[in-house]
Formats: structure tokens, C-alpha cells, sequence
């Protein structure tokens, strides 16, 4: 690595060097490109964050190239944390919310909330609609799920309460999305992932974090169904789960998309009146 900054740093005119150094750029264009890209985006999320605009932070957000050619993740931790450094001891408590909301996907294994399946193990690919996705949300559920997750140790109320805010944003673009495109409510996204085990097949589903994400990140989607078509994989759909009357799904939407709300601006206040929790 010196040495490759030595050599870029240097002043060459030789038109032999220079050609030598178009060649190497076009094979490494794609990683620079990435690395820029994600520069990039890390530089823009702190101030996406700080607004509540995470929806152009998801904009933003780099995704694995088609075909796969390395590891890539997402998670509400780095969600939650992106361009901010967490305070200190809280490293462990963001750890533990990869099993709660995480999305793998590389050249060897995929997988959803800490369940990961090599790419040769993998049996079936299945997809969920919109709707199907929103029907399994439940606010008071997923409060529930983060205070048990966290054990109570310093930094356990930041990440709680970052967790739940960022969470209710993510669910309330969902449902906007839902009642602004009545198509979508029928917009099937890959969501399960079934494998097999050491004895028996295994399923990596997708939860409360990374369904919704999903179906915000129609790209990501695309990847992992060109991934899995790309190894003989079968992709099946979900069936039809939209609610019977176009009345009745918005009317449903809108009750839903209130209390996600409420629940968001609650969970906002509370990160803004909490006190600072002294370092450890």
C-alpha cells in the first residue's frame, strides 16, 4: 500500500508509465469507483441523518455490483450509526442488533439477520409482496424485541432508542410508499431464503429491519434474484396478499401509517429529552 501511494504521488511523464497506468485504471476501475462511491456516501449520511432525510441516505447507499464480486452488508446498526462515531461501550450493543437486522450478500453466502447460507446450500429463493411485508409489522412487537435484545448495560438506552426511531422512519416510507403507489402494495421483494443444514433445511427470513429495507432498495432486490438465477436457484413468488377492496388496503395503510408516526415522534423525543450517559 505505501508503495501505490509512492508511485501515484510521483510527477512521471514517460508516455511508456503513462500507458502502463491506463491499463491498471481501467482493470481497477470498478473497485475505485466503489471505494468513491462509499467515501461518498459516509462523508453525506452524517448530515442525511441529522435532517431525518434517510430516505436519500438509502439513496445514496452503494450496492453490490451484478454480477456479486465481494461481500456486501447492510445492518440498522450501521444504519443507525452512519457517519456519526457511537459513544463508547456501545460497540457489543450494536453488535448484537446484526442478528435483529442484517442483509448479506456475496459470491459465497447470502442471508438475512445473521442467518447466512453458503450460495451452493442454497434449495429455493422466496419472495414476499409489499403488503404481506407491512402486515407483519407491528410497533409495540418490535419495542418489545429491542428491550429484550439489549442487555442492561451502559448504552443499552442510546441504542434502544436510536434503534426504535430509526426503525419507525423506516417503517413510515414504507407505508407512505404503500398508500402513494397502489401498485406496490402487489410489488413481490425477495424475503426468505431457504438452505440446507447440517440436518435439516434451514430458513433465513427477512424481519422488522431488513423486509422493509427490501422493499425500499428495489435494486438490492434485483441483485439477489440475478444472483440466484445466475446458480439455478428457484425464485418463488409470494402469493397474493394485498387486502380484498382498494378502500379497505388504504383505509388500513392509513390507520397503520398513523401509529408508526406517533410512535416515531415519540421515540424522537425521547432521544432528545434523554440525559447524556456518562462514559464508561
Amino acid at each position: 500500500m505505501r508503495q501505490r501511494a509512492q508511485e501515484a504521488g510521483k510527477m512521471v511523464v514517460d508516455v511508456g508509465v503513462d500507458a502502463v497506468r491506463e491499463k491498471r485504471d481501467a482493470a481497477t476501475g470498478y473497485v475505485t469507483d466503489r471505494r468513491d462511491a462509499a467515501q461518498a456516501f459516509a462523508g453525506e449520511a452524517k448530515s442525511a441523518l441529522k435532517e431525518g432525510d434517510v430516505e436519500e441516505l438509502l439513496r445514496r447507499l452503494p450496492l453490490p455490483a451484478s454480477p456479486v464480486a465481494e461481500h456486501w452488508q447492510w445492518s440498522l446498526g450501521k444504519l443507525i450509526t452512519a457517519g456519526n462515531k457511537p459513544p463508547l461501550g456501545t460497540g457489543l450493543l450494536l453488535g448484537l442488533l446484526d442478528n435483529f437486522g442484517t442483509i448479506d450478500v456475496g459470491p459465497e453466502e447470502v442471508g438475512f439477520d445473521g442467518a447466512t447460507a453458503k450460495w451452493h446450500k442454497v434449495r429455493a429463493v422466496r419472495t414476499r409482496s409489499l403488503d404481506g411485508i407491512l402486515q407483519k409489522l407491528s410497533t409495540d412487537t418490535f419495542t418489545e424485541s429491542v428491550e429484550g435484545l439489549l442487555p442492561p448495560v451502559p448504552g443499552r438506552g442510546w441504542v434502544s432508542e436510536k434503534a426504535t426511531a430509526a426503525m419507525f422512519t423506516i417503517w413510515a416510507m414504507v407505508t407512505d410508499l404503500a398508500i402513494r403507489d397502489p401498485e406496490a402494495g402487489r410489488r413481490q421483494v425477495v424475503c426468505e431464503i431457504e438452505y440446507k443444514g447440517w440436518i435439516r433445511t434451514k430458513e433465513a427470513e427477512t424481519g422488522f429491519f431488513t423486509g422493509p429495507v427490501m422493499a425500499l432498495l428495489p435494486g438490492l432486490d434485483a441483485v439477489l434474484r440475478a444472483e440466484a438465477g445466475r446458480r439455478g436457484v428457484v425464485v418463488e413468488e409470494a402469493e397474493e396478499t394485498s387486502i380484498a377492496s382498494a378502500e379497505a388496503r388504504v383505509a388500513w395503510l392509513r390507520e397503520k401509517h398513523a401509529a408508526i408516526v406517533a410512535k416515531r415522534e415519540a421515540a424522537v423525543q425521547a432521544i432528545e429529552e434523554a440525559p447524556a450517559e456518562p462514559a464508561p
